[in-house]
């Protein structure tokens, strides 16, 4: 089974790094003085932001925000143009399109599929 792992782009990851490192700043400045030990949960969520974000940006394997399935999609296209060739062929039989239409069309399928 093949997948391909979708990661955010090296400009988003570095946009959230520098977000990451914003809210790190701001914990230990506003947060931790002001709140007390809410901050250090703060400041621990903002640096898994940071590190996950410069993990992206500095390396090229990164953290994949999703893994799609290529067979599955390949499967689907294949049932599909077998749909559309049974929908062709019935509407050829129930006389709803002449021989020729449906020539014309399932060219058009195969052309499409190939």
């Amino acid at each position: 089974m093949r997948k391909i792992r979708v990661k955010p782009s090296k400009g988003q990851s570095f946009f959230g790094l520098l977000i990451g490192l914003i809210f790190v700043v701001l914990g230990f400045t506003f947060v931790i003085p002001n709140i007390g030990l809410y901050g250090f949960v703060w400041i621990g969520v903002a640096l898994m932001i940071t590190v996950v974000n410069a993990y992206n940006v500095f390396t090229d394997r990164g953290y994949a925000d999703y893994v799609v399935n290529v067979e599955e999609y390949l499967s689907k296209e294949k049932d599909d143009f077998e749909v559309k060739l049974r929908k062709l062929n019935k509407l050829k039989n129930d006389g709803i399109i002449t021989e020729s239409e449906f020539l014309n069309q399932k060219e058009k399928i195969f052309n499409r599929e190939m």
